[in-house]
C-alpha cells in the first residue's frame, strides 16, 4: 500500500521496512490478497500500528466477512497480515486501485516484476 493511503488511515501507523514473505504469492481478484505457495515470494512492508489503526484497518479491508487476518511469524518477525476469505476469479482490479499499489511498490522500493506476474494471471473481465 502506498505510504500516503496507509497514513491516511492510520495516522499513528510507523512504517518500519519492507519485507519479503516466503511461501505466499501475491494473487488478484477484484482486490489484492496473498495465497499460501511454498515456491513463491510476495514483497510488502512491515507496519507498527496502533489498537485504533487495526481497527480503522478491519473496517477497510472487511474483516471479517471480506478479509480474514492471519498471524504469521517469519525470521523472528510476528505480524498480522489480511488474507481474501473467497477469492472472486472473475472480477479484476480497477486502474486506480492498480496505480495505488503501483506507488506502494515504488514507495518501498519493492519488485514491481512480482505485481506485474500476479496482474498478469489475474482474471480479464
Amino acid at each position: 500500500m502506498a505510504l500516503s493511503s496507509m497514513l491516511g488511515r492510520c495516522p499513528n501507523a510507523t512504517p518500519l521496512q519492507k519485507f519479503t514473505l516466503r511461501g505466499w504469492r501475491l494473487d488478484f481478484g477484484h482486490h489484492a490478497t496473498i495465497v499460501r505457495d511454498p515456491d513463491a515470494v510476495c514483497d510488502g512492508a512491515l507496519w507498527e500500528i496502533t489498537d485504533m489503526c487495526e481497527r480503522s484497518l478491519d473496517m477497510f479491508e472487511g474483516y471479517p466477512t471480506y478479509y480474514e487476518k492471519l498471524h504469521l511469524e517469519q525470521d523472528g518477525l510476528q505480524f498480522m497480515v489480511y488474507e481474501m476469505n473467497d477469492l472472486d476469479t472473475s472480477a479484476y482490479p480497477s486502474a486506480s486501485y492498480i496505480d495505488c499499489l503501483r506507488e506502494g511498490y515504488h514507495d518501498w522500493k519493492l519488485d514491481h516484476r512480482l505485481l506485474d506476474t500476479a496482474l498478469h494471471y489475474a482474471p480479464a473481465i
